[in-house]
Parts: structure tokens; C-alpha cells; sequence
């Protein structure tokens, strides 16, 4: 006997709610699989912390790398003779690898030893601060012969002016050169004031000149301006119509590697100034290649360099 097949009908409502059913399981099932997903990909960041501590290690060394700032001294710092510091010595005082090779180079240029602490601290790249902190431990003499030796002709206004000068009331035209000597100036700068008085027409005319004239410091003019006379200090300011010629008018052209320290100091440099000078020189192997080279020097103001800057020349 064969059975007829008969079909199931639903109603309408009946239709509705198994849609109803089937949306909602469709959509618990998509929350569970967004759930386990969130829970595998928070797994998955996490980082073991000995990763991120080698990381900080790796983060911390690139910043001391290079021409950095000075790090501070060990708390515990013994005395120590700077000739016999390795470059690792010199890194255990807290200079970086860089400023560890201009000392190296900065030593071999003074013939492989320092010979004192004043050589030390004149090199460039050892600051005031670094090198105060420094000196109670340098087991090296404060001078050296070659440190205090000090050649007449090499004295100059810097160092004469710490001298106390009894000034008296004077006319700068009137003066020869032993008497600008006798006030302070070698006698290379007493010629040179007497040269550039000269290029003025014969005399000073008013205190501007005087204070231009380049071997004549700031310091110095103002210790003298109260004692200077000039009869022509009272002609109008609109007579003087035409500029005075630059001090540098006396100048010849000279290429800065030949001159001695007493030349520098008869440009107007103080004997500080020339020390840093010659061994800023012996730092570049002994010679300035170009004027921007020179420039650089820092102890060579802006100022100061414009007014030799048309005068020099190199090989």
C-alpha cells in the first residue's frame, strides 16, 4: 500500500517566528566568534618583558651616541695621571667617543704628553665646569717650564693693563711711542696706533677714533677716556660727515699660519685668546687651511674677524 506524501503547512505567524529563530541563532553564533577573536588577538600583543627591557637598553645607548654632553663623573673617582688614560679611561670620565678622540689628537700635538694641567684644560672640548670637576684628581703640576715661560717681546696690553697705571691728563696726538708704552701697549701696538693715527690725517680728532683703532681694546679705552684730551672734541658732530677708515687700514695682507703669538697679540688678541688659537691650530694638524677654517675658532669674534678677514691669505 503506498502511502501518499503530504506536505506540512505552516502559517503565516508560524512562518514569521522560525525566521525570527533562525536571525537570532545566526547572530549568537557571530557574538561567540567576535568574542574568541578579541580574546586571541590580545594573546597575540602581549610582550614578554625581557623584550621590552633589552628595547629600553638598545633605546638608552643611541642617545649617548656621538658629540653628546658630558656625563657625570663616577661617584667614586680616583686620582689619575691623563697620560696614562686608554680611550675607555677617558669614556669612564664621562666624555663621549668623539670629544675622547680630540683629547687623543689634542695630546699627540703637544708631543704625546700633557705637561701640565693648564695644557689640559686648554683643550677645546674640555669645558670650565667639566675640567673644575676634574682638576683635584689630575696628578700633573699646575705649570710646566714651557707653561710659564714668558718671552719680553711677547708681553702685551693684556697682561700690563693688571698693572695699575698712574694715568695723567693727556692729548693722544702729542704722544710718541715710548709714552703709549708707558701706558700699557707693546711696542709693536704703539706703532701701530701711531701708523693708523696717521691714516687719519695725522691726528685723532674725536674719542670714536681712538676707540676703533683694533689693538686698543673696549677694557682698555675705558680705563684711559677720562685722561684723554683732544682739542677738536668740541667740533659739531655735522662737520663729521665722512666715516673714519677702518682700523684695519694699517694692516699688510699675512696668511694667519706664520704669525707668531707676539703678531696675534699686536692684532688685539689677549695671550688667552692667542694660546687658544694655536692650539685650536694644532688640533687641525698645524695649519688653517681657508678662512672659514679660521673662523671657527672661537675665541676669533665675528667682529673681529671681518676687520682681518680682507687681509689674509693662504698658501
Amino acid at each position: 500500500m503506498l502511502l501518499k506524501s503530504s506536505k506540512i503547512r505552516y502559517t503565516k505567524s508560524q512562518r514569521t517566528g522560525i525566521s525570527v529563530l533562525i536571525v537570532l541563532l545566526v547572530l549568537v553564533e557571530l557574538g561567540i566568534w567576535s568574542v574568541k577573536s578579541k580574546k586571541n588577538d590580545n594573546q597575540l600583543a602581549e610582550i614578554p618583558q625581557e623584550i621590552i627591557a633589552l628595547q629600553n637598553q638598545i633605546d638608552t645607548s643611541e642617545t649617548v651616541k656621538g658629540f653628546s654632553t658630558f656625563n657625570s663623573l663616577p661617584k667614586e673617582i680616583r686620582d689619575f695621571n691623563p697620560n696614562q688614560l686608554s680611550e675607555s679611561g677617558w669614556q669612564n670620565l664621562g666624555f663621549s667617543p668623539k670629544q675622547v678622540a680630540v683629547i687623543l689628537k689634542y695630546k699627540k700635538s703637544l708631543g704625546g704628553q700633557f705637561s701640565s694641567k693648564q695644557e689640559l684644560k686648554e683643550c677645546f672640548v674640555i669645558s670650565t665646569e667639566k675640567f673644575r670637576e676634574l682638576k683635584p684628581h689630575i696628578l700633573l703640576p699646575e705649570f710646566s717650564a714651557k707653561n710659564s715661560k714668558r718671552d719680553d717681546d711677547f708681553v702685551s696690553y693684556s697682561k700690563k693693563e693688571k698693572e695699575k697705571i698712574n694715568y695723567k691728563k693727556f692729548n693722544p696726538n702729542d704722544y710718541s711711542k715710548e709714552e703709549w708704552m708707558a701706558i700699557g701697549f707693546s711696542e709693536k701696538q704703539s706703532v701701530t696706533i701711531l701708523k693708523y693715527k696717521k691714516s687719519l690725517g695725522g691726528q685723532f680728532t674725536t674719542l670714536n677714533q681712538i676707540q676703533k683703532c683694533f689693538v686698543i681694546s673696549d677694557g682698555k679705552f675705558a680705563e684711559m677716556k677720562p685722561y684723554i684730551m683732544l682739542e677738536s672734541e668740541e667740533i659739531p658732530k655735522k662737520e663729521e660727515k665722512t666715516t673714519p677708515p677702518s682700523p684695519s687700514s694699517a694692516l699688510e695682507k699675512f696668511n694667519p699660519n706664520d704669525l707668531t703669538r707676539e703678531q696675534w697679540m699686536e692684532l688685539g688678541f689677549t695671550e688667552k685668546q692667542v694660546n687658544t688659537i694655536f692650539n685650536y691650530k694644532k688640533s687641525l694638524g698645524g695649519k688653517f687651511k681657508d678662512a672659514d677654517t679660521l673662523k671657527k675658532c672661537y675665541s676669533i669674534s665675528e667682529e673681529k674677524f671681518s676687520e682681518i678677514e680682507p687681509y689674509l691669505v693662504f698658501d
